[in-house]
């Protein structure tokens, strides 16, 4: 049960992030905000939430993928960003709303996301998870704008940038699962590694 309470933050923290880009920015970068962080919560019940690892392991891919995405954010906001979140909801986006949810409280999360993940908290974990699936997944929600705004690929804001962050945040999904394999299989008890032993049985 104590553990249980560790994705009640998560959960809200879903409720809310979803709520607040349905109601700035749009149904369409509210889906992309669920995919990410709901996935996430199913990555993190998945693997962390139930075998806590080393964050020193994932640190530097984790930041370095921080970094690339704040560079991505910037070539949104160099190429106007709005505008296109704007087609995609039917409705006039301010720049204002688009610059509070992509260049300050989504660097906000995953930068509190790297000191929760430093001191090992559950949320932490969450943060990862969410961020690597927001990563890996939610951005490629660029290639597919084009599709839904005319039916043809063409460029959009910040499609040049938008796979940037894949490669550390693959690898820091690769150092992550093979971390937590490792700790599983270090738990698993003698006798059931040696019944899983080619001919243990005879």
């Amino acid at each position: 049960m104590t553990q249980a309470r560790t994705l009640i933050l998560p959960i809200l923290l879903i409720c809310t992030i979803v709520a607040i880009g349905y109601v700035m920015l749009g149904p369409i970068p509210a889906a992309v905000f669920a995919v990410a962080f709901g996935g996430g919560l199913i990555l993190y019940m998945a693997t962390a939430w139930r075998t806590p690892f080393d964050s020193r392991k994932v640190i530097v891919p984790y930041l370095l993928t921080v970094m690339l995405f704040l560079v991505h954010t910037y070539e949104e906001y160099l190429t106007d960003f709005e505008v296109l979140v704007s087609t995609l909801a039917g409705r006039t986006v301010p720049e204002a709303d688009l610059l509070f949810v992509i260049a300050w409280l989504a660097p906000f999360i995953w930068v509190g996301g790297a000191i929760a993940l430093i001191k090992q908290w559950a949320v932490g974990y969450y943060f990862l998870c969410a961020f690597f699936i927001a990563m890996t997944i939610a951005e490629l929600a660029h290639f597919v704008f084009p599709f839904v705004i005319d039916g043809t690929f063409h460029y959009e804001s910040g499609m040049y940038t938008a796979a940037l962050p894949l490669v550390p945040a693959y690898y820091g999904l690769y150092v992550m699962m093979k971390e937590i394999g490792r700790i599983r299989s270090e738990r698993q008890p003698p006798n059931a590694l040696a019944s899983t032993t080619p001919g243990s049985a005879a």
